[in-house]
């Protein structure tokens, strides 16, 4: 927690938030009774860790092959770099528009918006809102230029604060994407962001459409960066 309040001095809103405890479980309980999603989730109940704890020695690695067999539902893979956490798959459980929320078994969820993260619960210090209007216009274009963005976070005290980023997207290369059912060609690009002393660098390999295919993308200051792969849409 320490250093997310070193982060006070780069706060821009401070307003009263309910809490927000269950919602993950609010949400899964909407999404009706899909069997291959139910196949799905007791596979990973069986085999993979708690997002948000920091697991000993190296991560396991994951059948994927039979991952995409068990369901036809749309995932993503996620490893968790600063806590050495096991890579872990997540499943859609709703969208609503361009937003599409996903589940790990433990309920905890990571919400999307063109493969950049706006919103997480369940994982501890979770973002519980961003404003990334203006990046996402630049990653949909693929190209360089400026950005500012809003992450949000919960104090101690069950209140949100924003914190202002200023972001500069560069691209850095063009690659091609080979994951799960998923193949693309894409672009890199890079993004530097900056709130006083708070910086971080995102990594994204975009589609001809926009999309974010592959990424490393930090998340908050006790979870940090996220790898994170598409593995079906």
């Amino acid at each position: 927690m320490g250093a997310f309040l070193a982060m006070s001095s780069s706060i821009k809103t401070l307003v009263k938030a309910p809490i927000l405890a269950g919602l993950a479980a609010l949400m899964l309980a909407g999404c009706g009774n899909d069997a291959n999603r139910g196949n799905m989730t007791e596979m990973l109940k069986s085999s993979l860790p708690f997002l948000g704890k920091k697991t000993a020695g190296a991560p396991q690695p994951m059948n994927i092959p039979q991952v995409l067999a068990n369901t036809t539902a749309p995932l993503t893979l996620i490893v968790q770099k600063d806590l050495n956490n096991t890579s872990v798959l997540v499943l859609q459980i709703e969208q609503n528009g361009a937003y599409r929320t996903y589940s790990t078994a433990g309920k905890q969820t990571l919400t999307f918006r063109q493969g950049l993260v706006t919103a997480t619960r369940g994982l501890g210090n979770d973002m519980m809102s961003a404003s990334v209007s203006e990046s996402l216009a630049l990653i949909r274009a693929r190209k360089s230029g400026t950005a500012k963005r809003v992450l949000r976070y919960l104090d101690g005290a069950n209140n949100v604060i924003a914190f202002e980023f200023n972001c500069q997207m560069f691209v850095t290369g063009s690659g091609q994407v080979r994951q799960g059912v998923v193949s693309a060609n894409t672009v890199e690009l890079t993004e530097n962001c900056v709130a006083d002393s708070r910086k971080f660098t995102n990594t994204y390999q975009v589609d001809a459409s926009g999309m974010i295919l592959s990424s490393r993308q930090w998340i908050a200051p006790l979870q940090g960066y996220y790898d994170i792969k598409v593995l079906r849409h």
